[in-house]
């Protein structure tokens, strides 16, 4: 009898080899994808529930108010019930397990990911349960994958960026690339932004045009937010950079020495972000509305902008709830370890810390 568990055993893992994944994921039909323009986390929200995992969250995307699509470090993708903090069904994998990155279509049916571990990329079909396609690909980078239309995908290389069929992996075009590719960035429908070693930004349509370049010493750690025909970026040179997204001509330089991260706001205002904690808001002109600091170092993640406040995760393990409007503190959470993670889902916020240990907060 254990001979022939031993046999079964083994022919399982043998055709999970050969199938290049284990397990399932799949979403019933009757789900749908549905994110809020604007997020509805109360400026006090409340713990909902706190759970402490073997497999640490890598990162996790939204599918409604209820669920999130998650993959851990070990390299498994499974549906997170935000309600409870456990798995929605089974969980998948690709074959050796870790996953870079993850990129899901509009209407949540398939997803694209990138093993930079395992030089693959690939899609899977989350309504069927199946994986679409895969291939190999050498020199991989982290951010390196886009969905520009509902079929197509571009994936970069450090030397090239090639453009798949998403629906069967059939290679479309590749261009080689001078200086090599570190990131990628959205830059709206049919068009990215791609960040070259030297700290060229460039401009692309999706047939992987080159639309025009401005070197402006980006590096792989600076942001983007395109915001009515403009690009704002950084830090470079110490700078936010205001780019008109046609043309790529230089608008306008504003001083972000020391710089995180930041958003831009209606009515041309900023919320930016310095990494010794420091939080400010101005506008264009430079004149600035107010500038605080809560002597928490070093902020964990991107933060969470609404309308009224908004949430900043500190590395020390608490996140700040911040009036928009003066600057003060309106409440905190209770202390973690340090944070290695931190992500707005549904009506609240999941943060993780160095211990595993998982808090939701709604």
């Amino acid at each position: 009898m254990k001979v022939l568990l031993f046999k079964l055993s083994l022919f399982i893992l043998v055709t999970n080899i050969i199938m290049g994944c284990y397990g399932i994921i799949k979403l019933d039909n009757d789900i749908e994808f549905f994110q809020r323009e604007q997020s509805i986390i109360s400026k006090k929200p409340s713990l909902k529930w706190e759970r402490k995992t073997r497999d640490p969250i890598q990162n996790l995307i939204p599918v409604n108010d209820s669920l999130a699509l998650a993959w851990t470090h070990r390299g498994t993708v499974m549906i997170l019930n935000l309600n409870d903090g456990k798995k929605h069904g089974s969980a998948w994998s690709p074959s050796m397990g870790h996953i870079t990155d993850i990129m899901v279509n509009e209407k949540t049916d398939w997803f694209v990911y990138v093993s930079m571990k395992n030089r693959q990329a690939g899609a899977y079909n989350l309504r069927s349960g199946k994986q679409i396609w895969k291939n190999r690909m050498d020199h991989l980078i982290r951010d390196g994958i886009l969905i520009l239309a509902d079929t197509t995908v571009v994936i970069s290389t450090r030397q090239e960026l090639k453009l798949y069929n998403a629906l069967d992996g059939t290679l479309i075009k590749e261009n080689q690339i001078r200086f090599g590719i570190t990131k990628l960035f959205s830059a709206g429908q049919n068009h990215f932004l791609a960040l070259t070693d030297v700290g060229e930004l460039q401009f692309y349509d999706h047939q992987l045009s080159q639309l025009w370049t401005q070197p402006i010493d980006l590096n792989s750690e600076s942001r983007t937010n395109i915001y009515q025909g403009r690009i704002f970026t950084g830090p470079g040179r110490d700078t936010l950079w205001v780019l008109d997204q046609k043309k790529g001509n230089i608008h306008l330089m504003l001083p972000f020495n020391n710089g995180f991260d930041f958003q831009v706001l209606d009515n041309d205002e900023l919320v930016l972000i310095y990494r010794d904690g420091t939080v400010t808001k101005m506008n264009l002109d430079g004149n600035h509305s107010w500038t605080a600091n809560f002597n928490l170092g070093l902020p964990a993640a991107s933060f969470v902008h609404l309308r009224n406040h908004l949430f900043v995760p500190y590395a020390k393990g608490i996140v700040l709830s911040i009036d928009s409007f003066t600057g003060k503190e309106i409440w905190r959470t209770e202390h973690q370890w340090r944070l290695t993670g931190f992500w707005p889902a549904g009506s609240g916020f999941l943060m993780q810390d160095v211990k595993y240990q998982m808090r939701y907060y709604q």
